[in-house]
């Protein structure tokens, strides 16, 4: 007997729907309901800008040039007579902000084995987002008894080669529509005084400072569109499984039952002519096999040629009769 082909089908979709609605689960639990985006509200940036001007002594090097400002050539260090240094201050915000800065300034000397503070500035509170600092002239002939000392005081070579470095702070605090500023800025213009194989010169470096900040809000957002997936995975797997649970029902009840030969049942009333024997006759070549329709017909064959009829269980049931070369069988078939 055949399966019934419809509840296989049914079994064989309701399969494949449960495997995809269990993957259209898995997948829509991967991206999650809540998104979180950063707003930014407020930007704002501080500037600092330094210029200078180095005055020379006379010389004959610039053509007896005695003022040079950034980028106008180098800086020999032994007709440099004084550096004048002015800072300017900015700052911006996208919105309006209002501020209070607080500023200072400090320097400090460092060589390779040292670092000493010679200079700091009372902090200085304004309203004002542009500020313009004058630092009082950097001559090195005074700087050079400083370094000298220290090097006295701490028992290492006296050097003619150090750094000078000023630095600004401003601390910002601002009030504006999108929230609190609050924000440190440090701006530090470094004047190194250095041997090269152009002589003894001087630099200064880092003329342009900026920092930057934001003041910046999170939103988070429920994505629907996932949730709505979700709910529809949820009604997916559930029909699916209800669709497997049934026609697996169905498909076991109509499955056919495995008919099973009732051997002791159909041999009973000729149970004087059986014997019963592990593995079935041998045959050759020349041994002519007759198969009997029924095994009554079997028994009668059996008693006209005197003979006994053979039963071999395995590998399937069969009833024999040998009779020299010819074998008279029956193979009985269930009901």
């Amino acid at each position: 007997m055949k399966k019934p082909q419809t509840t296989l089908i049914l079994l064989s979709l309701f399969t494949i729907l449960t495997l995809i609605s269990l993957l259209t689960v898995y997948t829509t639990h991967q991206t999650p309901t809540e998104e979180t985006t950063t707003n930014t509200l407020c930007t704002y940036t501080n500037i600092a800008t330094y210029d200078y001007k180095a005055i020379l002594e006379h010389n004959i090097i610039n053509n007896n040039i005695t003022i040079l400002w950034p980028g106008q050539g180098t800086i020999y260090t032994k007709i440099l007579r004084q550096i004048n240094i002015t800072l300017t201050y900015r700052f911006y915000s996208t919105i309006p902000a209002q501020a209070t800065i607080t500023y200072s300034l400090t320097q400090t000397l460092k060589t390779a084995t040292l670092s000493h503070e010679i200079n700091t500035t009372t902090p200085t509170t304004t309203n004002q987002t542009q500020i313009q600092i004058t630092i009082p002239p950097i001559i090195k002939t005074q700087l050079d008894p400083i370094i000298s000392r220290l090097a006295t005081e701490t028992g290492t070579s006296t050097t003619s080669y150090y750094t000078l470095d000023i630095t600004s702070t401003f601390t910002i605090n601002a009030n504006t529509t999108a929230g609190q500023i609050t924000q440190t800025f440090t701006p530090t213009l470094t004047i190194e005084y250095k041997h090269t194989d152009q002589g003894d010169i001087t630099t200064i470096g880092d003329l342009y400072q900026t920092k930057t900040g934001a003041i910046t809000e999170d939103e988070t957002i429920t994505r629907q569109d996932i949730i709505y997936q979700r709910y529809t995975s949820y009604i997916l797997i559930a029909i699916s499984i209800a669709g497997l649970f049934f026609s697996s029902y169905f498909y076991i009840k109509t499955k056919p039952k495995t008919e099973e030969i009732p051997l002791d049942k159909i041999t009973a009333p000729y149970k004087d002519l059986i014997i019963e024997a592990k593995e079935p006759p041998k045959t050759t070549p020349e041994t002519t096999i007759i198969n009997v329709e029924t095994i009554k017909e079997l028994a009668k064959t059996a008693e006209i040629l005197a003979k006994p009829i053979i039963l071999t269980r395995k590998p399937q049931p069969t009833l024999t009769i040998i009779d020299q070369n010819t074998i008279y069988q029956h193979k009985p078939q269930p009901y």
